[in-house]
C-alpha cells in the first residue's frame, strides 16, 4: 500500500507513445504483429507481475522469489525499496524505475526488452501491482508489445482489509486515497456514503482525524472499520461508529492506514431488522453480523456493541443473549 496521494486520471498518451515505438521498432508494421509473433512463440517477451509484502517479508511467496530470480529486467516503482527487497532476497538485477511520471524512455526501454524476448518482472512499492499504482499501465503496454502477461497471486492490502473489516465481503468496491483537499474529500464521502456495497479507501496517518470527523458528521451510524499497519508487528484494528474509531484510535497519527466503509444497503438491513426485532431472540442476520464481526477479529463485547445500538438494546442484555446461543 502506498502513501502517495492518489493518483491523477490515466494518461492515454503514455500507451500511445508506446504503440509509437513498437510502430518503429518493427519497421513500420502494425502493432499487430507482434500478436503473431507471439502466437508463433518467436520473439515473444514475457511480462510478470509480482506482489511484493504490504508490511511483513515473510508474506513473499515462492513464486515471486523465482520471478524475480529469473527475470532479465525488474521494474518498480521505487529502485531504492525494491532494491533493498532483491538485496534481502541475496538477488541482483538491473533496475527500471517505473512509477506514475514514467515517460517515454522508460516505455522504450520496456518495449525493446520485451521485443527481444526478455523477461521483466514489475514490482510495486508494495502490494498487488495494477492497485493504485501503474502496474495497469504497464500491462497494458506489454500487451501492445506482443508479451506474454503473467499476474502472481499475493499479497494486497485491499482483500486482507475488507476480509478483516468483520464487514460484508460479498460485493465491495475500492476507491484507492481520499481527496488531500477538505472539500473534494467531504464530496466523496457522502458519494461513498450512498454505495451499496461495502466501501475500502486508503487514508494517510496525518489527515485520518479529520476523515473520522467528517464521517462523524456525514454518516454518524455507519459501522466502519480502520486497519492501521496491516500484517506488521503492530497491526491495530478499530471498529464501530466513526465517533467510537475515533475514540479507539486517540490521538495516534502514525503507521499507514485502511479505512472499510458498511455500504448503505448494510446499514439498511440493520435498520429493517431492528423493527423486527421482539427482544426474545436475535434473527439470523445478527447471527451473522456476530460471526462475521467474530471471525474479523473482535471479541463478542465489542461485537454487541454496535449491533445493541441499532436493535434498541442494553449491550450487556445482548451479550447475555449472544452467549446463550
Amino acid at each position: 500500500m502506498r502513501e502517495d496521494p492518489a493518483r491523477g486520471p490515466f494518461d492515454p498518451r503514455r500507451i500511445h507513445t508506446f504503440r509509437w515505438l513498437v510502430h518503429s521498432e518493427q519497421g513500420g508494421k502494425d502493432a499487430a504483429r507482434s500478436e503473431r509473433m507471439a502466437d508463433d512463440g518467436t520473439m515473444a517477451g514475457h511480462l510478470i507481475l509480482v506482489p511484493t509484502p504490504i508490511g511483513n517479508l515473510g508474506d513473499l511467496t515462492d513464486r515471486a522469489k523465482e520471478a524475480l530470480a529469473q527475470a532479465d529486467l525488474v521494474a518498480c516503482e521505487d529502485t531504492r525499496r525494491t532494491g533493498g527487497l532483491l538485496k534481502h532476497l541475496g538477488i541482483e538485477k538491473p533496475l527500471l524505475r517505473f512509477d506514475d511520471h514514467a515517460g517515454a524512455a522508460a516505455f522504450e526501454r520496456l518495449g525493446l526488452e520485451l521485443l527481444s524476448g526478455r523477461c521483466v518482472a514489475y514490482c510495486s512499492d508494495a502490494g498487488m501491482p495494477g492497485i493504485n499504482d501503474p502496474g495497469f499501465e504497464i500491462a497494458r503496454a506489454a500487451r501492445v508489445a506482443g508479451a506474454k502477461v503473467t499476474v502472481l497471486p499475493g499479497a494486497s492490502a485491499v482483500l486482507l482489509a475488507v476480509v478483516a473489516s468483520g464487514l460484508p465481503c460479498h460485493a465491495f468496491s475500492f476507491w484507492g486515497y481520499l481527496p488531500n483537499r477538505s472539500e473534494p474529500r467531504r464530496t466523496m464521502l457522502k458519494k461513498l456514503g450512498a454505495e451499496e456495497e461495502t466501501v475500502v479507501v486508503f487514508e494517510t496517518p496525518h489527515r485520518i482525524h479529520e476523515t473520522l470527523a467528517d464521517l462523524e458528521a456525514f454518516l454518524p451510524d455507519r459501522e466502519i472499520a480502520l486497519g492501521r499497519e496491516l500484517t506488521k508487528l503492530h497491526e491495530t484494528w478499530y471498529r464501530g461508529t466513526p465517533a467510537q474509531v475515533s475514540a479507539q484510535l486517540g490521538r495516534e497519527d502514525r503507521g499507514e492506514m485502511v479505512l472499510v466503509l458498511a455500504g448503505a444497503s448494510a446499514k439498511r438491513l440493520v435498520t429493517e431488522g431492528a423493527a423486527a426485532f421482539d427482544g426474545t431472540d436475535l434473527p439470523d442476520w445478527a447471527r451473522a453480523f456476530l460471526a462475521a464481526a467474530r471471525e474479523g477479529g473482535m471479541t463478542l463485547r465489542e461485537a454487541v456493541k454496535p449491533l445493541a445500538k441499532h436493535l434498541g438494546v442494553s449491550a450487556s442484555e445482548l451479550y447475555r443473549m449472544a452467549t446463550e446461543l
